[in-house]
């Protein structure tokens, strides 16, 4: 008796072609999501992402070109315990802002630009998207002219606008597919600078003096604790009012607050806690001079390289989110991918309009302009209305919500002219925060006793 199973008869050729065919077609549809990166939607719950992708992308977000500068201000101004404690503190605190930021954006599943439209009304937040996401490149555009000059003095061969162009077209292979380029990025990024990072400590251990030098150090001109941790807070703050844009693709509320606590109070402060080291170790706050005392300028070549990606990746892809949505609103239909290539021009021209000299200023206008949002934001969603359905929220968002308009300004003046706390950022992150929760509270119930009455 014949024991064998029946073999199955061969694909025909027309069987095979459909087959392929529908192998394709599922590729395509799967490189259109990740491209279009439900900009326009809530993310389907088939669409999140696990814990650990959640926390490579955030260590890749928050381990940028900003670490090293902060820590080169804390190391060249304070004395190790001081420095270790503002690092600590500092992270700790944004790690916290970025987890109620998050959490908005996993429960809603909008970007930051579409729960904005609650929150400012679906007109307001055209205002809020265009606004923010012009001053994403316009900081990308003058961090890369910079970058560009620093390479050409390196590197005379190499102009500036070459450097700028490869840059540009470097970048926009992974900011084009949203929160999967994002992972990829990092996945390959943050292991190469976690181990030149590591190897700068082996490193100092080694020369005369070892880690001695760094207990003993005593700054030349003291910052204090306050100034030291105002820069380590206002140097993220902006970055953790963002988070949403990622922490949509969280499963569980833990992997929100897990993943935002490995970016800030482990991803950057670990690499400012080394840039402050290596900073106390040659006695300089220049990261470029540091590792140069350290014998490692081309692995810090290297590290900042990638530093300076993930910061261009990381703004690109919020300000194509935020000029999706903004274009969205008043009824043209362009896509996220197009709007991705039009974030990259729009910072390659103002790359080539010559304002290296301006990244200060840059810095200053984000610092002053971006966390009273993220307070506002905060108080809508936590304090006014506590409401997380993401389809009754954009259906009964108003055209404009002047109140939270005026609030968002209001917070944004009170951080540039204000005295009242250590940095500008945490001004306007605290200012937007109590002014909304307070005006937002009062208008909410004013407008609703009305109702309350009438079914009594």
């Amino acid at each position: 008796m014949d024991n064998m199973a029946p073999q199955q008869a061969p694909a025909t050729e027309g069987e095979a072609t459909v087959s392929t065919e529908r192998d394709t077609t599922a590729v395509q549809s799967t490189v259109a999501q990740d491209m279009e990166d439900h900009a326009l939607e809530p993310v389907p719950a088939d669409r999140r992402k696990p814990l650990i992708q959640l926390i490579v992308v955030q260590m890749g977000w928050n381990i940028s070109v900003s670490s090293f500068l902060v820590g080169g201000v804390v190391g060249g101004g304070t004395t190790l315990t001081e420095g270790l404690l503002a690092i600590l503190l500092g992270n700790v605190l944004l790690a916290i802002v970025a987890s109620l930021v998050g959490m908005v954006g996993f429960r809603t599943g909008l970007t930051s630009y579409l729960t904005s439209r609650a929150v400012f009304g679906t007109h307001g937040a055209v205002i809020v998207s265009l606004f923010l996401g012009v001053v994403a490149m316009g900081f990308i555009g003058v961090l890369m002219d910079t970058w560009g000059v620093a390479v050409n003095q390196l590197i005379p061969e190499i102009p500036k606008w070459a450097f700028i162009v490869a840059f540009s077209a470097a970048i926009l292979t992974t900011a084009i597919f949203g929160f999967k380029g994002l992972h990829r990025y990092s996945a390959i990024a943050v292991p190469v600078q976690v181990a030149i990072a590591l190897f700068a400590l082996v490193r100092i251990a080694d020369l005369d003096g070892g880690f001695g030098d760094v207990v003993d150090y005593e700054p030349a001109a003291p910052i204090g604790f306050s100034v030291a941790i105002g820069a380590v807070i206002a140097t993220w703050v902006t970055g953790a009012a963002l988070v949403g844009d990622v922490q949509r693709y969280a499963v569980r509320p833990r992997d929100v607050v897990i993943s935002s606590f490995c970016g800030f109070a482990v991803g950057a402060a670990i690499f400012e806690t080394i840039a402050t080291v290596s900073a106390m170790k040659v006695g300089n706050s220049n990261f470029v001079v540091v590792m140069q005392g350290l014998g490692l300028l081309a692995p810090a070549a290297i590290m900042l390289f990638l530093a300076l990606w993930n910061t261009a990746d990381n703004n690109i892809y919020s300000a194509s989110l935020a000029f999706t949505n903004a274009s969205n609103t008043l009824g043209l239909k362009i896509a996220k991918p197009v709007w991705t290539v039009a974030a990259v021009l729009i910072a390659l021209l103002i790359a080539f309009a010559g304002l290296a000299s301006e990244f200060q200023r840059f810095l200053g206008v984000i610092s002053v302009v971006v966390p009273p949002f993220a307070g506002v934001l905060i108080a809508y969603f936590w304090v006014v209305v506590r409401r997380w359905d993401a389809t009754e929220l954009l259906r009964t968002a108003p055209s404009v919500r002047w109140e939270a308009l005026g609030c968002w300004v209001a917070g944004a003046l009170i951080a540039r002219y204000g005295d009242l706390l250590i940095a500008d950022a945490i001004e306007g992150l605290v200012a937007g925060f109590v002014l909304y929760a307070v005006v937002g509270t009062a208008i909410t119930r004013w407008r609703t006793a009305p109702a309350l009455e009438v079914r009594s």
